[in-house]
């Protein structure tokens, strides 16, 4: 059993149909977040130029790590792009997604008529580590 890390929950986005919900790990141990979306294939150039954006309002914020976006090779594969960030600390991340420069870049890709996207973010912490030739 894992110790309990206090969790917050918000909401981004104005309409209720289209809201994200994020979950905030307040801690200070590093986090990582990891967010899969659902991406028509016809959508996935338009989606990318958009989550670029907000990965350069996050990039600036104290805290921030590093991000990846992974791309699906297959295109009509249901979680066509899976985001990774890492950050310095759950609470780094909370005070990150308070900015309005970022919730501003997140809303403006929610509010994209061109983009029929779903969201899945989550929090994430270290549970087991693998290295070559090592066992878990």
């Amino acid at each position: 059993m894992t110790d309990a890390v206090p969790l917050t929950h918000t909401s981004v986005g104005d309409r209720a149909a289209d809201a994200v919900a994020l979950t905030d790990a307040i801690v200070t141990d590093p986090v990582t977040m990891i967010n899969a979306f659902t991406v028509p294939a016809a959508e996935r150039a338009l989606f990318l130029d958009r989550w670029k954006d907000n990965a350069a309002a996050m990039a600036r914020q104290p805290g921030f790590v590093q991000a990846r976006m992974y791309e699906a090779l297959e295109d009509e594969a249901q979680l066509g792009f899976v985001n990774v960030v890492r950050w310095g600390s759950g609470a780094a991340l909370a005070e990150a997604r308070k900015q309005p420069e970022w919730r501003a870049a997140v809303q403006r890709m929610m509010d994209d008529e061109g983009l029929h996207i779903t969201a899945r973010p989550m929090v994430y912490r270290t549970a087991l580590v693998v290295d070559p030739g090592g066992a878990p």
